[in-house]
C-alpha cells in the first residue's frame, strides 16, 4: 500500500467535503462535520475519471493528480475564506474523543468489527460477479489503457449489462488503484468508519451512551449489511449517502433553512449517481415536502419552484450518465424500455410483492439470518409507543414516512422492472431503511425516558460521592 498516496487522498476527501459543507453553511458538531466531509469528499472525487472521459482526456496518474489538486483547491475556497484561527483550534479540540468507562466495552467491540472489515477489504480483491463483469474490470483496464472506453467494455457486454452501471465505483477504483493499492477498495473502509462515527455521535446526542452503543451494535453487527462493507457493491455507499440526504431533508423540514434544502437535494443527486433508481425514491418524498410546506403556509410559487428543483437536481445526475454518456460515448445502445415489463403489471402484483417482501425479508428465518433482530427491535419499540399512548415525535413521523415510501417503492419497482427481483436487488435495497429506523429509535419515548432515569441516577451518585469525599476530608482535619 502506498501510504503517501492514501494520505493525499484523505486530505483531498476532507478538504473537498469541508469546503462543500462550508459552501452550504452547514452547522454540525466537529465529529459529525468531519464524518460528512469525508463521505461527500469520497463521492465527489469519484467523478474525476468520468469527467476526464467526457472530454476524451487520457486517464493517467498525472492527469488524475492534477485534476484532484484543482478540484480540491476549488472546493477549499469557501473553507479558506471563512478560516478563523480561534475557531480552528476550538474545532480541533472538540475532535479529541472523551469516553466514559461504560463506553469502553462497546468501543472495543466496535474496534474489532471495524478492524475486521478494514483488513478483509484491504487483503482480498474484489470478487463480486457484478463487479468482475463490470466496474472492477473496466477500472482495471482503464488504468492500463488510460480510457474508460477500453477493451474490457466489449468483453463485459458479452456476459452482462454491469458495465452500464453508474461510474461511481469505477471512478473510485481507478483513483485508488493509481494512488493506493492494486485492489482499490480502501475507500469503502473510509466510508464505513466515517458513517459509524457519525451515527454514534448522532445517537449520543439524545440517548445515554449505554443505549446508543447497544443500538449501534445491533446496526453494524447485521450480517448482510456488514458483508457489504467489504464486498464492493453500490448498495452500502448508496445507503450512506441516501441517509445523509434524508437526514438533512428532515432538518430542513423542521428548521426551514433553505440551504439545507439545496444541500439535501444535492445529496439525493449524489445518491442517484451511485444507484440510478434512487431518483425515483427521492421523488416519492415530494408528498412529504408538499404536506409540510402547506402546513407552514408557504406560497404556491415557493412550493412549485422547490418541487421542481428537488426533482431536477437528482435527475441531472441520472441524465448525464444514462442520456449522455451511455448514449453518445459507450459502444452499443442502452434503452431504458428494455429494462421494463412489456405490459403494464396488474395492481394485484404490487400487493403480492408487498406480501412477499413482508413474509420473506421481514418475518422469516431468512430475515433473522440477514438482519438479526434489528427490525424486530425497531417494530417492538414503535409498538410500545403506540400501546402506551406516548406521542411519537414529529421528526420520527417524517422518518417513518420515508421508510414507508421506500418499502412501497421497492414493491413498485419490483413489479415494473423484472431485474429488480426479491432476494437480490430488493434485499440489498433494504439497506436504505436501516439507518432511518435507527433514528426513529433514537427518538423513541421509552428509550428517552430510560436515558433520563439513568442520567438522574448518575447525577445522584456523583452528588453522593462528592458529599462523602468532603465529609472524609473534614474527619481527617
Amino acid at each position: 500500500m502506498n501510504i503517501y498516496g492514501l494520505l493525499f487522498l484523505l486530505i483531498a476527501h476532507y478538504l473537498i467535503g469541508c469546503g462543500l459543507l462550508k459552501l452550504f453553511r452547514v452547522q454540525l458538531h466537529p465529529v459529525s462535520f468531519s464524518a460528512v466531509a469525508f463521505i461527500t469528499g469520497i463521492v465527489i472525487l469519484s467523478f474525476i475519471p468520468f469527467i476526464l472521459q467526457l472530454f476524451y482526456l487520457p486517464i493517467t496518474f498525472s492527469s488524475v493528480l492534477i485534476t484532484i489538486c484543482v478540484v480540491t483547491f476549488l472546493f477549499s475556497i469557501p473553507l479558506w475564506r471563512s478560516f478563523n484561527q480561534q475557531s480552528f483550534f476550538s474545532f480541533g479540540r472538540k475532535l479529541i474523543p472523551s469516553f466514559k468507562i461504560y463506553e469502553i466495552p462497546y468501543l472495543i467491540i466496535f474496534f474489532f468489527i471495524l478492524a475486521d472489515s478494514a483488513w478483509l477489504c484491504f487483503y482480498f480483491p474484489p470478487n463480486a460477479r457484478d463487479m468482475l463483469t463490470g466496474p472492477e474490470t473496466v477500472a482495471e483496464f482503464t488504468v492500463k489503457e488510460h480510457t474508460m472506453l477500453n477493451s474490457a467494455v466489449q468483453l463485459c457486454a458479452e456476459t452482462s449489462n454491469n458495465h452500464l452501471k453508474p461510474p461511481f465505483i469505477t471512478g473510485l477504483q481507478v483513483i485508488y488503484k493509481l494512488f493506493v493499492a492494486p485492489f482499490g477498495k480502501t475507500w469503502m473502509t473510509l466510508m464505513f468508519f466515517s458513517f459509524v462515527f457519525f451515527l454514534y455521535r448522532l445517537l449520543n446526542e439524545r440517548l445515554h451512551p449505554v443505549i446508543s452503543g447497544f443500538l449501534l451494535l445491533l446496526f453494524i453487527a447485521m450480517k448482510e449489511p456488514f458483508a457489504y462493507t467489504m464486498i464492493m457493491l453500490f448498495d452500502y455507499a448508496n445507503m450512506v449517502v441516501f441517509f445523509l440526504a434524508s437526514w438533512f431533508f428532515v432538518r430542513h423540514l423542521e428548521a426551514g433553512d433553505t440551504r439545507l434544502f439545496y444541500f439535501s437535494a444535492l445529496l439525493f443527486g449524489l445518491a442517484t449517481f451511485i444507484r440510478s433508481e434512487t431518483v425515483v425514491f427521492s421523488c416519492m418524498l415530494l408528498l412529504l415536502l408538499w404536506f409540510v410546506y402547506i402546513r407552514k403556509k408557504h406560497g404556491f410559487k415557493t412550493i412549485i419552484t422547490r418541487s421542481l428543483l428537488f426533482f431536477i437536481i437528482p435527475f441531472f445526475f441520472y441524465f448525464i450518465w444514462i442520456n449522455i454518456f451511455l448514449r453518445f460515448y459507450m459502444p452499443g445502445q442502452f434503452e431504458l424500455s428494455g429494462q421494463l415489463n412489456e405490459t403494464l403489471p396488474e395492481l394485484s402484483s404490487f400487493f403480492i410483492r408487498l406480501r412477499d417482501m413482508t413474509t420473506e425479508l421481514v418475518f422469516s428465518d431468512v430475515a433473522v439470518r440477514l438482519w438479526g433482530y434489528f427490525i424486530f427491535t425497531f417494530l417492538g419499540l414503535l409498538v410500545a409507543e403506540i400501546i402506551f399512548g406516548w406521542p411519537i415525535q414529529k421528526q420520527s413521523l417524517y422518518y417513518i414516512y420515508i421508510i414507508i415510501a421506500l418499502f412501497t417503492g421497492f414493491a413498485a419497482l419490483g413489479c415494473i422492472i423484472p431485474l429488480f427481483d426479491l432476494m437480490t436487488t430488493t434485499k440489498r435495497a433494504f439497506l436504505k431503511m436501516f439507518p432511518l429506523m435507527l433514528i426513529v429509535m433514537r427518538n423513541n419515548t421509552l428509550l428517552l425516558r430510560l436515558t433520563e432515569r439513568i442520567k438522574n441516577w448518575e447525577n445522584k451518585k456523583e452528588v453522593l460521592i462528592s458529599v462523602q469525599k468532603s465529609s472524609t476530608k473534614r474527619v481527617k482535619k
